[in-house]
């Protein structure tokens, strides 16, 4: 195989919505009374555009330069600072995208990314990420890729996200998601066949090592995969076979517009690279994740973000629901200073005067 100090290309994936866009609304409205499931599934947040793409795409030329090309996901929209036909930036439709493009339209992130295996040009390693994900500092390709594989960290959990994790943090479709994806994985895999440095590597916590003892000779399979809502290394051959095993249950679930109980995720990609031993064991505390629903919590985000040097990637999850323009104005402007201060140069692919 390959090794990660080669000049193999990655790309990056990305999907991207302009939940502003009265055109997009309209479509949206008029699809929205068919929906049936869990109210979760349709909340602003999930739509609402903070303006945080621009840092996404500079952080990634930036601290990425050995990055080959970056595909955006949209549904037939392009961000007004975006430069038209740059060689380094692919962006591709949802009819381009979907393997059925009948279904379309979908506002379901879910399905959208189940239709990744069918995208054209794509190279073999690529790095997906949410719109939302910025990378913060300079990262090497061998934290994302070591001799061709994923470098990744299989952590098993202690509850089962079933019936009693709902009674206690409510019912959620993206964990039926989740459940879904892992259903599939168990009809292919068992724990048992998993080395040793994958399930006990140096880097994971004794807890975690001791959670996955219980895995491999106890629980014989998997009911919860430890992940962070970071940057994610796949290889386009953990898609093909994915597609090929499960195709009619992927198929069922990019025909979902709005989020249903048989949705599957892009999870499901790497619950199979990790059960199937197709990765380079090594768990990292570089990333930052946290529900940004005021100023105060974005203060408090920034203030440990300027102290911990070591911290590569940041999602800061925009949760606010409040309905004061004045005091959403004043959340988005703290957030652009904030990228802007680490990544303040435009980006090849910019605009000028934009």
């Amino acid at each position: 195989m390959n090794t990660s100090s080669d000049h193999t290309p990655i790309d990056f994936v990305l999907p991207w919505v302009d939940g502003g866009d009265p055109a997009w609304l309209a479509e949206k409205n008029r699809w929205l009374p068919q929906h049936q499931g869990h109210s979760d599934a349709i909340s602003n947040n999930r739509y609402q555009d903070f303006g945080t793409l621009r840092y996404v795409l500079r952080s990634i030329e930036q601290n990425c330069p050995w990055y080959h090309k970056i595909y955006l996901i949209t549904a037939n929209q392009r961000p007004h600072w975006l430069q038209p036909n740059h060689p380094k930036i692919e962006i591709v439709s949802h009819q381009q995208l979907f393997i059925r493009p009948q279904n379309l339209p979908v506002f379901n992130s879910s399905a959208i990314e189940m239709n990744l295996v069918n995208l054209k040009g794509l190279s073999e390693h690529f790095v997906y990420l949410n719109d939302d994900t910025v990378i913060l500092r300079p990262t090497p390709r061998e934290r994302l890729f070591q001799h061709g594989l994923p470098v990744d960290f299989l952590c098993h959990g202690w509850l089962k996200r079933g019936a009693l994790f709902s009674r206690l943090r409510g019912q959620n479709s993206w964990v039926d998601a989740l459940n879904n994806n892992i259903r599939l994985i168990n009809r292919q895999f068992q724990p048992a066949s998993l080395s040793k440095q994958q399930l006990f590597a140096s880097s994971y916590s004794l807890r975690e090592k001791i959670s996955n003892i219980l895995l491999k000779y106890f629980y014989r399979h998997y009911f919860w995969f430890a992940h962070w809502h970071l940057p994610q290394p796949y290889t386009r051959h953990t898609l093909q076979e994915v597609y090929q095993h499960f195709a009619p249950e992927i198929l069922a679930s990019t025909a979902n517009r709005f989020r249903a109980p048989n949705d599957l995720t892009i999870y499901l990609n790497r619950y199979w690279q990790l059960a199937s031993g197709a990765f380079i064991p090594h768990k990292y505390n570089d990333g930052y994740v946290r529900n940004i629903s005021n100023l105060a919590d974005l203060s408090h985000a920034i203030d440990h973000l300027h102290q911990h040097p070591e911290i590569r990637f940041v999602c800061l999850n925009d949760t606010c629901t409040s309905q004061n323009s004045n005091e959403v104005a004043q959340l988005i402007h703290a957030q652009h200073t904030f990228y802007q201060h680490y990544l303040p140069n435009p980006a090849s692919f910019e605009l000028n005067n934009s």
